[in-house]
């Protein structure tokens, strides 16, 4: 039986806080970078309101979702050669406005999955069905027990959380400790 790895889409696969960062300093002629961002919850250390934050999201994708890179290079290669052996699944918080945009960053760049889910409510990624869940938002992390494994992708948001299993690009899951194969 195939294992699932679950893939969490925005600063897991998309690295979308470039593009909201170039976002937001030109609406507030600002000049923050991605090491500025040390709290998952934005609207608590820059001046707008949790609001303006997922407005500016929800603006990214729907009109700049060209603009987002991948957070890792050879990101295809990564997830095709991931998916040889195992299930692709992706597993995203969003607002549906923004699902047709998803697919087309999905497929311009060319990444393979068995499935996507859409998460517009509070359940729980843990309840989802999936082996491995590799997200940035520790929140998403603390409540996968057991067989279920979480890894945790560095950004500058948790790196202040206390995690074990750490990945600072999708290459490092075939290279240390957490290599797919022996979960």
């Amino acid at each position: 039986m195939k294992k699932t790895i679950a893939f969490d889409l925005d600063s897991v696969l998309a690295d979308v806080m470039v593009t909201w960062i170039e976002e937001f300093n030109k609406k507030y002629d600002s000049k923050i970078t991605k090491t500025h961002i040390t709290v998952w919850d934005i609207h608590k250390i820059l001046p707008i309101t949790e609001i303006e934050s997922y407005s500016l999201f929800r603006y990214v994708w729907k009109y700049k979702w060209q603009k987002i890179p991948p957070t890792t290079e050879n990101i295809p290669d990564i997830i095709r050669n991931l998916k040889v052996e195992n299930r692709i699944s992706i597993i995203t918080r969003r607002e549906k406005e923004t699902i047709p945009y998803v697919y087309e960053w999905l497929k311009t760049n060319e990444i393979e999955y068995d499935d996507i889910l859409f998460i517009f409510d509070n359940f729980k990624k843990s309840m989802y069905p999936f082996h491995i869940l590799i997200d940035d938002n520790p929140s998403n992390l603390i409540d996968i027990k057991s067989p279920k494994i979480a890894i945790l992708f560095n950004q500058p948001w948790n790196k202040n959380f206390n995690w074990p299993r750490r990945i600072d690009s999708l290459i490092d899951l075939n290279k240390n400790d957490i290599a797919l194969n022996d979960i």
